[in-house]
Formats: structure tokens, C-alpha cells, sequence
């Protein structure tokens, strides 16, 4: 009931706020008009229920109109004119000051203050007081100029009663909405300045980190260009300052490709392209590139990939995970030390596990390890890095449909895991296998 009512309404994206609440008050105001036709045509006159049905239907055009056409605006302004018409028509039918109409005319001003565009407030809200108070100045002067329409005592009480009963409905279902959709709309405010403010955040600690870390590798550059212009460098001191920068540049280039991701995410225009992907084929080449980086510090890897494993995911996205959470790793792994990369799927769930043995995460930089609330941490060997690669990770987990968690405990190691839709194999590489299995069996024959 509450997705068709929001359907009915229109989404967010598509109306604005003022024209969901017009579209509200043409159905709560067809709703009761409806509900209240039956004691028009029962106690009253044929003329008073004809205009009912009649502005009903109106108000339905114009629901339409604004709904479905997109033409809130104008359909805004007709329906301020035929209110007001109707105001004058039902005051005349229904018995004039003896009846129910001057409730009336004051949930109209109210309908009036809801749906109509704020610049045109100085026509319609003044009107409104202008059209009672001349209709009742006529109806002073002249008593015979509207008639009486109810038979009895009976049939005014009746009707007073169930126009005041229809207009408290009215009332409770147009404000009920405004309440709510004023309540939503400063939550999503509210959420998105804090995200806001996180960003900026986020952004100074990027660019301080960021003029402090490409300070040094430039640095050393220099010197080592400065040295190679003045002295004359044996090759073993060659080799030893190669292997420096090397190191340095790789390092920065790995913490610019983290930052340009994380800004391109933060100005929306990075959406992930899901497609059904082998687990081992985008992540061969991430683990190998790892491993070669890992040798400086002797750590073993044990992987585990099987080559069946399907995910439905962005294969830059995904690889850009695993990169950075090997990475980390590394990093926080002693010499001699061993890491752990698996795949495996259970149900309609692939879990892409990365586990290290190496100094864990302190317990109290555990619950703002995905928000870069602790700054980056130094690796065992004083390895650097901006503190950018968990947020990036657990931000495109999200983006892909996964999910990112760890375990951890000091000095015992690190146990990331994301968790993915699993996917089928696809039919092409199901043929293939059984392709490759059928040589291999004649070979062996």
C-alpha cells in the first residue's frame, strides 16, 4: 500500500515537493467529495450532487494532468480557478449561511495555501475571504436571493455533520503527507550535509597527506638526478637507488590511482558496469603484480581461485578491491610472513577472502577503519599510505552489490572478506571445459 501510494503521489526524482502534495490533495479531495455525494443526492437536492460528480471528475482531469503529463503547474492554476467557481455554485445550492459553507470555504482557503505556487498566494488566498464575505453580504440584502434545500432539521444536522466528518478526513490525509514529506525530505538534508561534511573532510586530510607524501619521492628524484649529473655511481649504488624509486613511485603512483578513484566516486560519474565474470580472470593479474611487489619482504602467498567461480560485478571495481586490500597486506605484514587469497561460493553467495598474519588492526582503530577517521598507518618496513584504500574498497563493495567485513586481532593478522552475488558459469566456457576434459581424455587414451 505504501509503494502504490508514493506511486500515485509520483517519486521524488521526477516531482517536487509541491507537486506530490498537489497530487495528494486531488485524490484525498476526490476521496471525500466521493464519500460525501451519497448525502447530497439522499437529503439534498439533484443540482448539489451533479456538481459534486461534476468537480470530481474535474479534479480527476487534473490529477491526470499533473501526474502523468507532467503539467503540475498549469494543472495547479485550473484547479484554483474551479475551486473557487465550485465555492460559489455549492454556496448557492446548499442553503447559503444555514448550511455547511462557510467550513467549507475555510478548508479551501487551507487547499488553496497547500497547492497553490507561492507567487500566486496574493491572488487566491485574498479571494477566497473576498468570495465569502460578498456572497454573504448579498445573501444579508437580499434573504429570498438562495433558498433553503434541506426538508427538516434532521436533514441539516445530518449534512453539517458529515461535511464537518469528510473535511477533518480531508484535513488529516493532506497534512499527514506534507508532515511526512517535509520530515523526509530534511532527513535526506540532514544525511546529505553530514555527507557533505565527511567529504570535505575526507578532502583536507587527502590533500595534506597527499602534499606531504609527493614532497619526498620527488625529492629523492632530484637527488638522485643531482648525483648521476656530479659523481660517477658504481653499479651496485645504482641498482640499490633504482630499486628506492621504484619503490617510492610505485607507491605513490598506487596512492594517486586510490585518490582519482575516490573523486571520480564522489562526483558521481563512476557507476559500476555488473556483468557475470570469472573470480580468476580479473584477479590473476592483481595477485600476480602483488606478489611480485612482495618479494622485497619474502611474504608467501597461498591462492586459491577456482576457476569455476562466477560473480555478477565491475571487473575494474572488484579488481580495485582486492588490489587495495592486498596491498594492505603487504604492508602489514613482517618478512617472512604469509597471505592468503580464496574464493569460494556457498548458495547464491561468492565470498573473495584475504587473509594476512601480520600485526592486525589496533582494537581502537577497528570501528572507523572504512570512514579514515585514524589517518594512515605506517606498514612494518615504514611503507606509507593516505588511509583512502578501506573507504575506497567498502564504497565500491556497495556499488557492485557486496558487502566488505573483517576480523581482526593484534599481532595475529587480518581476515578481510567480500561478500558477492555468485554467478553461473557461462554456457560458452561450460562447452569449452567440457572441450579441453574430452582432449584430454583422448591424449591419455
Amino acid at each position: 500500500m505504501v509503494r502504490y501510494w508514493k506511486w500515485l503521489m509520483g517519486d521524488k526524482d521526477h516531482f517536487t515537493l509541491e507537486g506530490r502534495i498537489f497530487n495528494a490533495t486531488c485524490i484525498a479531495l476526490i476521496i471525500c467529495v466521493l464519500l460525501y455525494s451519497p448525502i447530497s443526492y439522499f437529503l439534498l437536492t439533484m443540482e448539489l450532487f451533479l456538481i459534486l460528480v461534476g468537480m470530481a471528475f474535474l479534479v480527476g482531469i487534473l490529477y491526470y494532468l499533473s501526474r502523468f503529463k507532467g503539467l503540475s503547474g498549469i494543472s495547479a492554476t485550473l484547479f484554483q480557478i474551479a475551486l473557487n467557481i465550485a465555492l460559489v455554485v455549492n454556496y448557492y445550492y446548499n442553503s447559503g449561511i444555514d448550511g455547511p459553507n462557510h467550513i467549507i470555504f475555510l478548508v479551501a482557503f487551507f487547499i488553496s495555501a497547500a497547492t497553490a505556487p507561492i507567487k500566486q498566494y496574493y491572488i487566491w488566498l485574498p479571494l477566497n475571504i473576498l468570495l465569502l464575505s460578498g456572497i454573504m453580504m448579498v445573501e444579508y440584502t437580499h434573504p429570498n436571493f438562495i433558498e433553503l434545500t434541506y426538508s427538516d432539521t434532521t436533514s441539516r444536522f445530518v449534512d453539517i455533520f458529515f461535511s464537518y466528518l469528510g473535511i477533518v478526513i480531508f484535513i488529516f490525509i493532506v497534512t499527514m503527507f506534507v508532515r511526512r514529506s517535509y520530515n523526509r525530505q530534511r532527513e535526506e538534508l540532514i544525511a546529505k550535509s553530514i555527507a557533505l561534511e565527511e567529504a570535505n573532510n575526507t578532502k583536507n586530510k587527502l590533500l595534506s597527506i597527499l602534499g606531504h607524501d609527493l614532497k619526498e619521492p620527488l625529492a629523492s628524484l632530484q637527488g638522485y638526478l643531482e648525483l648521476l649529473a656530479d659523481f660517477e655511481l658504481d653499479e651496485q649504488e645504482q641498482k640499490e637507488m633504482n630499486a628506492q624509486l621504484l619503490s617510492m613511485t610505485r607507491n605513490t603512483s598506487f596512492m594517486l590511482s586510490n585518490i582519482l578513484a575516490w573523486t571520480r566516486a564522489q562526483e558521481q560519474r563512476l557507476s559500476a558496469d555488473l556483468q557475470i565474470l570469472g573470480v580468476k580472470d580479473v584477479l590473476t593479474h592483481v595477485v600476480e603484480l602483488a606478489r611480485s611487489i612482495s618479494l622485497k619482504k619474502d611474504i608467501s602467498f597461498e591462492i586459491d581461485l577456482p576457476r569455476h567461480i562466477y560473480v555478477k560485478a565491475d571487473a575494474q571495481m572488484l579488481a580495485l578491491i582486492i588490489r587495495n586490500l592486498l596491498m594492505n597486506a603487504i604492508k602489514f605484514t613482517r618478512k617472512g610472513g604469509n597471505i592468503w587469497i580464496t574464493a569460494t561460493t556457498e548458495g547464491d553467495q561468492c565470498t573473495v577472502m584475504v587473509k594476512d598474519d601480520g600485526i592486525g588492526i589496533p582494537d581502537a582503530m577497528q570501528p572507523g577503519i572504512f570512514r579514515m577517521e585514524s589517518g594512515p598507518r605506517r606498514g612494518t618496513e615504514s611503507e606509507k599510505g593516505t588511509g583512502l584504500g578501506l573507504m575506497l574498497c567498502q564504497e565500491f563493495a556497495v556499488k557492485i552489490g557486496g558487502h566488505l567485513n573483517f576480523t581482526s586481532r593484534p599481532e595475529k593478522g587480518t581476515t578481510f572478506s567480500l561478500k558477492l552475488p555468485a554467478a553461473p558459469m557461462p554456457v560458452v566456457f561450460i562447452k569449452k571445459d567440457r572441450e579441453v576434459n574430452n582432449e584430454a581424455l583422448e591424449l591419455t587414451n
